[in-house]
């Protein structure tokens, strides 16, 4: 997997790993689909007004076949390199949380990648938000964790499934780290 590139530390063991919600993928699929698509079904509701008796217009589709295919060939292209950008995009944005930190990457374009993460005992707060009825009633919406750095920008990311869960995932790590850190603390002294 993607994580696995990530170095770890000793002991270290990865809580949960998220990628954005299928809702996410699902509709931007179907977007490009129903753009790869409209070209096709335009030519044939064309023709078929053209053929009817009651059409103003003497216009013959057929010695115009070849310039469509060809155009429509290179949207279908254009198409299906949009559809494996965001296949590629949804895989590789993903957040990882382990026992000791948040590890977040955000995919932007194909070559840029941004990875940044922060340890559990300089976090400060996490809010989450769901906005709209469709991420209410499919439980998804926009995770931030805040650190002491005020660095916010790097560790907010939108669309995650189950983001309460996800809270109480980071803050029942949270708190075992800094519990793990205290009594280590008093076994020093």
């Amino acid at each position: 997997m993607l994580f696995e590139k990530i170095k770890l530390e000793d002991d270290e063991k990865v809580r949960k790993v998220v990628h954005k919600h299928w809702f996410v993928l699902f509709s931007r699929t179907v977007g490009v689909v129903a753009a790869a698509l409209f070209p096709a079904v335009a030519w044939i509701v064309l023709g078929i007004l053209l053929q009817s008796d009651q059409s103003p217009l003497l216009i013959d589709l057929s010695g115009y076949l070849s310039y469509f295919i060809f155009f429509y060939s290179a949207w279908l292209l254009f198409s299906w390199m949009t559809l494996a950008y965001i296949f590629t995009d949804h895989h590789l944005d993903i957040w990882i949380i382990t026992d000791r930190r948040i590890i977040s990457i955000d995919q932007k374009g194909l070559f840029r990648r941004y990875i940044g993460s922060f340890r559990l005992e300089k976090l400060q707060d996490i809010n989450i938000a769901i906005d709209g009825i469709v991420a209410t009633f499919l439980n998804y919406g926009m995770v931030e964790a805040q650190t002491a750095s005020g660095s916010e920008e790097e560790f907010q990311s939108f669309h995650l499934p189950k983001p309460r869960e996800l809270k109480a995932i980071i803050l029942e790590a949270a708190d075992n780290r800094m519990h793990t850190q205290s009594t280590q603390q008093q076994q020093t002294e």
